[in-house]
């Protein structure tokens, strides 16, 4: 009974080092994210990544880089130049559970509710945006001289300091398959298009 209860952790154990998700090991293998993250912090990105691959990307045959691309070009497409209310087919309850899923003080390092003031009181935001000063957008800020993209988005959003879809679709719409290519632009695409969603889901009218 022993043999056969060490063999079944055995088998449970090699099945779950089996299953580290790919995205984590190309993170990992990424040189500047390994640098930059703990493998703990890459083990919560990569969940992310692959949450938000696993709502865009229903055939899992087709390359990656597909889903992204169309998933952009559609989702523009269709809110802007369609004149349609934005729609981003993400559930937001399975969304929700992977926030719960992602370690608390590092959740904080990528999201955070930001506050404003009505008149003379303080009204924090029920949708959550990036994290300023956080380690996601610190890392974006490392990448500037690597990546345009990153530089580009990090000097708007430290000017704004709230992402703001109407803005960026009219850039990211230009945009082909070549710049959904590799393991860090997946990353921003995740979380972008997550933050929007949320913010989708908790929008609240700052006017009075």
């Amino acid at each position: 009974m022993k043999k056969v209860v060490f063999l079944l952790a055995i088998l449970f154990y090699t099945n779950c080092s089996s299953q580290e998700s790919s995205t984590h090991k190309e993170m990992k293998a990424d040189k500047s994210m390994s640098e930059f993250f703990t493998d703990k912090e890459l083990e919560d990105l990569s969940m992310i990544v692959n949450f938000f691959e696993s709502e865009i990307c229903l055939d899992k045959s087709r390359p990656k880089v597909d889903c992204y691309y169309e998933y952009n070009k559609n989702t523009i497409t269709s809110a802007v130049y369609g004149n349609k209310e934005l729609e981003l087919p993400i559930d937001y309850k399975l969304q929700q559970k992977l926030y719960s899923k992602i370690d608390s003080l590092f959740f904080k390092e990528i999201w955070i509710h930001k506050a404003y003031f009505d008149l003379d009181t303080e009204v924090t935001e029920k949708s959550y945006d990036l994290n300023l000063f956080g380690k996601y957008i610190l890392f974006l800020k490392s990448l500037k001289k690597e990546d345009v993209l990153f530089r580009d988005f990090y000097d708007l959003f430290y000017m704004s300091n709230e992402i703001s879809f109407g803005v960026q679709s009219t850039v990211f719409y230009q945009f082909e398959k070549k710049e959904f290519k590799g393991i860090k632009r997946r990353l921003f695409f995740a979380i972008y298009y997550l933050t929007v969603n949320d913010k989708k889901h908790n929008y609240k009218s700052r006017k009075p």
